[in-house]
């Protein structure tokens, strides 16, 4: 008989009637790393994609590139980001390459439609979708082209999963999560950079020790200190307008740090009370992500009044619209988390 069981986190309604439904693992754990709540299966191994951006930029900061290329919290907070690709984000990219002197081609993130069109439902119209300045992962590319210059490799390079600069960053992932680097399935991430499998559990254990600025060395405090300060004064560069990131960060100013991930997985880390929460929905839809989220920390007490909390409302519970813009249905989480 199997340890834990898949569950239903969220169901899809048109009208009354349920037209879908979304399993999702969850794994909660307290100041001390333990497992307090979960739903599905907390140990549940999966790609951590973007979520784990914050640790990817650990040895930027701890080999000293972050100080010899005198990068800024808001240079290092849009490293740590899956940004919307707006004017604003694109020129900080621009300038961190400036700084490292490199510059968009030798970004290897490719391109896309930047995300704040994505969500406008906007059509370039002047090569936005062919600007690998505005790929939501180019601030992390910055990053790793910043840690190959101050290595002294070649920057063509900066991608390879043997790279000196990508063997640190693995290195970095693994001890913050404390997860072994021989565990860690490699895969490609949508931005070509390397990416690894975690438990979400030792996820959500990482985000708790990222808020409360844990580390087990004082390179590493000092490291995870900077992170978590560039995160909390400049969250709109880790995200953008419009964003479950931003909008839950701004609801918890200097509490919280969190980051989502692509095929929906989600961590957050709370500095008071100290917490780490992991999401992942099994089929990788985000349509429920956000209101699985806000249900989690109903649950959890961190959440009580939704009403007092606006930058979460439209999360809560998502309305589903047709074409014409006629509301059809709603997305509502409806689940119970376990006490481990």
């Amino acid at each position: 008989m199997e340890k834990y069981q898949h569950e239903i986190a969220a169901k899809v309604y048109r009208g009354d009637g349920i037209e879908a439904m979304h399993y999702a693992s969850i794994a909660v754990v307290n100041q001390g790393g333990e497992l307090t709540h979960y739903l599905g299966n907390p140990e549940l191994v999966t790609m951590a994609r973007s979520s784990i951006k914050p640790f990817q930029l650990l040895p930027l900061i701890t080999t000293g590139a972050a100080d010899k290329f005198a990068f800024q919290p808001k240079q290092l907070a849009i490293m740590c980001g899956s940004h919307n690709g707006t004017n604003d984000h694109k020129a900080l990219v621009k300038f961190n390459l400036e700084a490292i002197r490199c510059s968009a081609s030798d970004l290897k993130c490719g391109a896309h439609r930047p995300i704040y069109m994505e969500d406008a439902g906007r059509y370039p119209t002047d090569g936005e979708d062919k600007d690998p300045l505005r790929h939501n992962c180019s601030g992390k590319h910055a990053g790793f082209l910043a840690l190959a210059k101050h290595l002294d490799v070649d920057v063509a390079d900066y991608l390879k999963p043997e790279s000196k600069g990508q063997q640190l960053v693995k290195q970095a992932v693994a001890d913050y999560c404390e997860y072994p680097s021989e565990k860690m399935q490699l895969g490609t991430d949508g931005c070509s950079a390397p990416n690894f499998s975690l438990p979400i559990c030792k996820l959500a254990n990482a985000f708790r020790k990222l808020a409360s600025g844990d580390g087990a060395t004082d390179s590493t405090r000092a490291a995870i200190g900077r992170i978590k300060g560039a995160i909390c004064a400049f969250p709109e560069m880790v995200s953008g307008e419009g964003r479950f990131d931003l909008d839950l960060m701004r609801s918890f100013p200097d509490n919280i740090v969190c980051k989502v991930g692509g095929e929906a997985i989600q961590a957050m880390g709370l500095t008071d009370p100290q917490i780490g929460i992991a999401i992942k929905v099994h089929d990788g839809s985000f349509r429920a992500l956000g209101a699985i989220c806000v249900e989690v920390l109903k649950q959890l007490g961190i959440v009580n009044y939704l009403s007092y909390f606006p930058h979460l409302e439209r999360h809560a519970e998502p309305e589903v619209k047709n074409s014409a813009g006629l509301i059809t249905g709603t997305i509502k989480a409806e689940f119970e988390l376990r006490e481990a």
